[in-house]
């Protein structure tokens, strides 16, 4: 068995623990979790000799009552890691219904350290073991929101009868979004954004209905589940997705509604509707 490095003992240990939490308490929590320890600390660098960036969080919710392709999903692994860069912090949230063995979660959290400002000014050998520890940082990082991703989607043989996405847009996710408006925040919302829940139903007959924007919207005012985002930035990835084994079939009639919908919910939830992937994500975040 290979001899075992210092800085691995320090990975194993917990270097990089994930931390599960309640839904229950996820808007104050979520503000102070980091699952990515710091390589500052590791390598006994001050932190203050960190490079300074424009401060980016990335949200990306996936609604555990969606189960797409795996084209569709490997988009979305895809998005993430073409956006994410050094010092950007990520938080990947697992949203559904309120059924059994299904629930609301934030499965990661953290932020990416960036590079040393001046590494003239750091020793040979704290920068050989910073620079180490980064490495294994990324790839730590890539590993998790991958598996976290993967997790966070429906299984294909699980049976979820209601989508809750509008409650917890309001009562979990968006609260989380909306706190540090000192820097970017960005919403990967990732579902067919068909709602079926006490709130209102875009189904009948079991397929996606022509809805009235409007009238929906009156609905989620009536049950008081419109969010504040704080201006953040929303993209959507996979409204409108129908399994290949579907006989229903989603074209302009009832999509263009569903998206009008979307516009104004967001709109009136003071948020910026930057895409709406249907299915497919075409921009960069």
């Amino acid at each position: 068995m290979a001899r075992m490095t210092k800085l691995s003992k320090y990975v194993l240990s917990g270097l990089f623990s994930t931390i599960s939490i309640v839904s229950g308490c996820l808007p104050v929590i979520a503000g102070e979790r980091n699952d990515i320890k710091s390589c500052y600390d590791f390598a006994k660098i001050e932190p203050s000799t960190a490079k300074v960036v424009s401060g980016r969080h990335l949200f990306v919710a996936v609604d555990g009552t969606f189960s797409p392709d795996i084209n569709i999903k490997k988009l979305v692994h895809e998005k993430v890691h073409l956006f994410l860069q050094p010092g950007d912090k990520i938080t990947i949230i697992s949203f559904s219904a309120y059924v059994k063995d299904f629930y609301t979660d934030v499965l990661f959290s953290g932020r990416l350290d960036t590079d040393i400002a001046d590494r003239d000014d750091v020793s040979k050998k704290s920068l050989m073991t910073f620079d180490n520890c980064m490495a294994k940082q990324t790839q730590f990082v890539k590993t998790k929101v991958d598996t976290h991703i993967k997790n966070a989607f429906k299984p294909n043989d699980a049976d979820v009868p209601k989508t809750e996405i509008i409650t917890n847009l309001s009562q979990v996710i968006a609260p989380q979004v909306a706190v540090n408006q000192g820097e970017r925040r960005v919403l990967l919302l990732v579902s067919d954004m068909v709602e079926n829940s006490d709130v209102t139903s875009f189904y009948s007959k079991n397929t996606l209905k022509v809805i009235a924007p409007e009238q929906e919207i009156q609905k989620v005012q009536k049950a008081n589940m419109l969010s504040d985002f704080k201006q953040a930035d929303i993209y959507v990835l996979g409204a409108g997705w129908v399994p290949a084994t579907s006989k229903g079939f989603r074209g302009g009639q009832v999509m263009l509604p569903l998206k009008q919908f979307w516009q104004q919910y967001f709109e009136a939830s003071n948020a910026q509707l930057k895409e709406f992937g249907q299915p497919v994500l075409m921009s960069d975040m």
